[in-house]
């Protein structure tokens, strides 16, 4: 009896050493299925903006693909690329400008799919815009989120002096109330809502940022750099079932909307479904590539340059930034 009793701590002992040695070696081996385990973070609140990402997810796009993908607004006052730069996301949605000057600043940032083909920024006036040298010396009423770098490099490219900047979160208030004139909107949204608050838009003088040269592609998907050399097949999966969700999205717009509104009524969104298709409709639009008539999702290397001659630094040796280290 005393000899069998003795035995039990060897038992557990060695029980013990066992157990202790599977989690170190689970702690020492790369997790993939954490690896999986994706946020995904559009660059504004829940709208038909990104309803190519609430499709890939709700009919299972990504999982069929054997990821696990969680889309994850930011609030107003933030930017997705904040929530990249703090580790909450390694994924997230950007305009080419806003991404292309942080990746000058020294971000290793890749682009692994763009939606936009086409700009959609327009300046709105109750005076006539005339070309850059209309807005001399007067106050332009322009998105909080858009980084002063990138403001001063295009007052810079376009000749435009003493340019003042009034911010502004949301919405076209400041514009119809007379705070702020001329104003930035997006085709796809502020200017929709004009029409929507009853408002004549012939009545209203308005210029396409495209018309003047800077038809730069807008959103774009991006990941961190260290992340697409750790996980360059799960990069491709997410790339490919998002392409599906806009592809669906496309085929299926009535459908597509029900999940935007479901998005928009989770995040407590004040819109409305006629909004969110007029947006859809214009967001599609955009899609579309002008050479071939096609959504590529792909950002063209005649796109990348249009940004290069546009927002580097004119002391900035141009040849040194390659198309090749920006897109994947």
């Amino acid at each position: 009896k005393t000899r069998i009793m003795s035995r039990y701590p060897i038992i557990i002992m060695m029980k013990i050493f066992i157990f202790s040695t599977i989690l170190l070696a689970l702690s020492l081996t790369p997790c993939k299925v954490q690896a999986q385990g994706i946020t995904l973070t559009p660059k504004w609140t829940a709208q038909a903006q990104f309803a190519g990402y609430y499709v890939a997810d709700k009919l299972g796009f990504y999982k069929e693909e054997g990821i696990d993908v969680r889309v994850q607004h930011p609030a107003i006052s933030e930017s997705s690329f904040s929530f990249m730069e703090k580790g909450r996301a390694p994924v997230v949605i950007m305009n080419l400008s806003y991404a292309f000057m942080e990746w000058l600043n020294g971000a290793r940032i890749v682009n692994i799919m763009q939606t936009s083909q086409e700009n959609s920024l327009m300046l709105i006036s109750h005076s006539p815009i005339k070309g850059p040298e209309s807005l001399h010396n007067r106050k332009i009423a322009v998105w909080n989120h858009l980084s002063q770098k990138l403001l001063d490099r295009l007052a810079e490219h376009y000749g435009l002096q003493q340019t003042g900047w009034i911010r502004f979160n949301s919405g076209v208030n400041i514009f119809l109330s007379g705070a702020a004139d001329p104003c930035l909107v997006g085709s796809y949204n502020e200017y929709l809502e004009l029409t929507e608050y009853g408002m004549n838009v012939d009545s209203i003088y308005s210029a396409r940022f495209a018309d003047y040269g800077y038809n730069l592609p807008e959103d774009g998907l991006y990941v961190t750099e260290d992340f697409y050399n750790q996980y360059p097949e799960i990069v491709h999966k997410l790339a490919k079932a998002s392409i599906r969700g806009w592809a669906w999205a496309n085929e299926h717009r009535e459908e597509a909307l029900d999940m935007v509104m479901e998005e928009v009524k989770r995040g407590n969104v004040g819109t409305n479904r006629y909004h969110q298709r007029k947006m859809l409709e214009e967001v599609l639009r955009l899609q579309i590539d002008r050479k071939s008539g096609q959504r590529t999702y792909r950002l063209s290397r005649e796109g990348f340059e249009r940004a290069v001659q546009i927002l580097a630094p004119r002391d900035l040796n141009k040849a040194s930034i390659r198309y090749e280290d920006f897109v994947k």
